[in-house]
This record gives structure tokens, sequence and C-alpha cells, in this order.
């Protein structure tokens, strides 16, 4: 009997522990569900290769449920896609496949199946595909390389490109006399770009719409769009196609014209002295225009921007653009599309703080009253004044008549260039009445 009491207190105690287990096994099980949860949500992972097919969330319900491919039609089991940084401008991160860890990108750094690529705010990075492809992610933008069975509209599989959010734009070439293509999946659709001509390039530009609509303006090629709940379109070159944010609607237009560029001329120099001037860039109104997006840059590739913005009519103007050559063009947009390219021009900005050269020549040391040429050398292009009088010269070669009066005449001479530097230079002559020889 004594026994049987004393056990009561360690069978209570033994019943406590497991409880107390169970309830730590219970919240370890919830936090791990929510962590992983968490983690797909902010780290989305593409679609695995064959073999370890995964769903990646949080976009999979939206995809359509299809492959894409890219690569060469007569190529059936080609390598994943394989590609580097080209370029970067300010933020860009780059996460491994493996990683769950984002890392800052640089140039030259491979990127391979399953790793993503996104930017931040007024920055941008090229990509290089196949070799030879290009691709720019613009800003706020977060891509995935993916890959996907094959097409059902297409013969081959390969490789894919996820798409969340931002813009991508980029022309995909691939051999010569082959048939390429190339899948994107959108956040409510999916699309695969090819090649109409085996000789051409596929020119495009796809952004995520501040609505969550997804519009692919198509500069070269074709492409074929497949909605959500299966809706399918194709959009030839210069089409676009905006898609719904529910992938149930696929609306295509013609891209408006692109504008013609007018000022600064191409290879046009703007000089300064101390300031930077402010320099106006304006084109041609196109008709079906609501607006227009500019885009300078200083380099050839358009991945280190100085302005990438929406305007309201055909100018714009930048205060202070530093010395440096700069590359930049002009789209017309139409609600959510965009034009193709007006031609891109290159400016040229120099600080310039060096005065024109002057130089004058000495004068005897006694001259006559009366006419006296002054004479010397200035910069083909500078404004000369003596005297705060302005005078001509002949392409920077001076002789200026100049009128004497007996005594020193202190002749001072200003040359200003088209900036404002200025040089000075003086000299004194000494003017006295011709003698008059007696004869004899």
């Amino acid at each position: 009997m004594t026994d049987e009491r004393e056990d009561k207190p360690q069978r209570r105690r033994w019943a406590v522990g497991w409880y107390e287990i169970g309830l730590v096994g219970a919240s370890v099980a919830v936090f791990f569900v929510f962590l992983t949860a968490l983690l797909g949500f902010y780290f989305p992972e593409g679609t695995a290769i064959e073999g370890d097919r995964r769903e990646w969330s949080p976009l999979a319900d939206a995809m359509p449920d299809i492959g894409y491919s890219v690569g060469d039609d007569d190529i059936v089991d080609t390598e994943f896609f394989v590609g580097r940084i080209l370029g970067i401008q300010r933020r860009v991160q780059h996460r491994e496949a493996e990683s769950l860890t984002w890392n800052n990108a640089s140039v030259g750094e491979a990127v391979q199946e399953n790793d993503a690529v996104q930017t931040f705010t007024r920055s941008t990075a090229l990509l290089e595909i196949n070799e030879t492809s290009r691709l720019t992610l613009g800003q706020n933008s977060l891509i995935v390389f993916d890959q996907h069975d094959a097409d059902p509209f297409l013969s081959n599989r390969g490789s894919v490109l996820v798409m969340i959010n931002g813009e991508l734009s980029g022309s995909l070439t691939a051999e010569r006399g082959t048939r390429f293509n190339f899948g994107i999946t959108l956040p409510n659709s999916g699309v695969t770009l090819v090649r109409d001509d085996p000789n051409e390039d596929v020119d495009f530009l796809i952004s995520v719409n501040d609505d969550q609509s997804t519009t692919v303006n198509l500069y070269a090629g074709s492409a074929r769009i497949v909605g959500k709940n299966g809706v399918e379109a194709a959009v030839r070159t210069n089409e676009a196609a905006t898609i719904d944010s529910s992938g149930t609607r696929i609306e295509i237009s013609d891209l408006p014209l692109p504008p013609n560029t007018t000022s600064p001329g191409h290879n046009r120099s703007v000089v300064y002295r101390n300031v930077p001037k402010p320099v106006s860039f304006a084109w041609t109104q196109v008709e079906a225009a609501d607006r227009y997006h500019i885009v300078v840059s200083r380099d050839e590739d358009f991945t280190d921007l100085i302005v990438d913005d929406d305007v309201i009519g055909t100018t714009f103007e930048h205060g202070a653009l530093p010395p440096g050559s700069y590359y930049w063009f002009v789209r017309s947009r139409s609600a959510w599309t965009q034009s193709p390219m007006s031609e891109v021009r290159r400016l040229n900005v120099h600080q310039d703080n060096r005065p024109p050269a002057l130089d004058l020549a000495e004068p005897p040391k006694v001259v006559a009253i009366g006419e006296w040429r002054l004479r010397g050398q200035t910069d083909s292009n500078a404004q000369l004044f003596v005297n705060e009088t302005p005078i001509t010269h002949d392409n920077g070669r001076i002789d200026y008549p100049v009128e004497l009066q007996p005594g020193a005449n202190i002749i001072v001479v200003k040359a200003m260039d088209r900036v404002g530097n200025l040089n000075y230079a003086s000299v004194s002559v000494i003017a006295k009445q011709a003698q008059v020889k007696r004869s004899e």
C-alpha cells in the first residue's frame, strides 16, 4: 500500500515530462513549416530538371502548367542555361541555386540553372546567354533561371527564365541558319519567343506593370503567349500583347511608332567652364503616344543609366551632366506598350577652363604718330576686344589698325572663348612726331 502511494507521484512526473516533450516537438514542427513557407516566399526556386520536379512558391498557382525552351531545334538534349553577368549598375544581387543567401553580384560572375538575379531602384544588370544573346534587367526586377519540359508547340526541351517583376529586354541570338526559341514564365502567363527568320534575332521588351498586368513588346521575331486559364495568342513583329493580372485576357495591339530625335545632334559636344550647362533633349511628337520614355546612359549597352524616366511632352532637360560621353534614345508609349527605340545618339560633355591663346607682336621702341597695325595670333574661334572694342580676326591671325596718340599708348587686348575663358595681353607703344630731314 505504501509502495503504491509512492509510485503515484512518480507516474505523475513521467506524464508531465512526456506532455512537455510532445508540446516542444509540436512547436518545433510548426516553426519548421512556417520557416519553410517564409523561405519559399522570399527566395523562390525554379522548377528542377527532370527527375526532381518541385513546385516553387508563391507563384505556382499563377503560372500556366506548360513548359518552355531555349536553344536550336536540331539539338535535342541541350545543356542547361549557362551565362554570365556582363555589367551591373548600382545594387544588383545574385543568389545561387542551392543557397538561401543573396550576395552582391559582380561582373563576370556565372549564372546557371535555378540561380536568381535581382535589381533595386535605379539599378540594372546586363546578362549574356548562349555566348551571343544579351538580356537587360531593369530596375526593381527579379528573375530566376528555371527549366521545364518541352513547350507543347515546340519539339525540344531546354531552359526558361522566370520573371517575377520589373522589366526585361534583350536581343536573343542563336547560330545562324537554325531556329531559335526562348521561354519566359510571367506572373500571369508564359511566353515563348521564336525567330521568324533563321538569320535574324529576337528583340523584345517585357514589363510587369503597376496594375500587375504584363506587356510583351515585340520588335523582331514572333511570340506565343499562354494565359493562366489556357487562353492563347500569337504576337508578331511590331505588336504588343498585354495580359491582365488574372491571366485570363490577352489584348493584342500595334506598337506606336518611335519618335525622331532632334537635339542634341549625334556626336554633339557640350562644353562648359566651371558649372555644367543644362542639356535639353528633344524629339518629334508621335500621334498615338500619350507619353515618352527617355533613357540616357554612360555606356552603349545602357546599363550605367543616368536617366530612365517617362516624360509628358517632347522635351527633357538635364541640369548637370558631368564630363564624359553619353548615349540616349527615346521610346513612344501608349498605355502599357512601348515603341522600338529611336536612333541612339551620342553626346559628349567637356569641361574647358583653359583660356584661349593670345600672342601679340612686340612693337618697335618708337612709332610715328598716326595709324599703326597691331599684329599677333589667337585661337580661331576666340572673340577679340581691343580696349573693350570688339574686332575681327582672320582665323586667329590678328592684323588690326590702331590710331596712336603722341606719347605712350597702352593697348589692352582681350581674347574670350565660347564658354567665357579669358586671356589678356597688353603692349605699350611710344608714338612721336616723325622728323622731317632737311635738304642741303
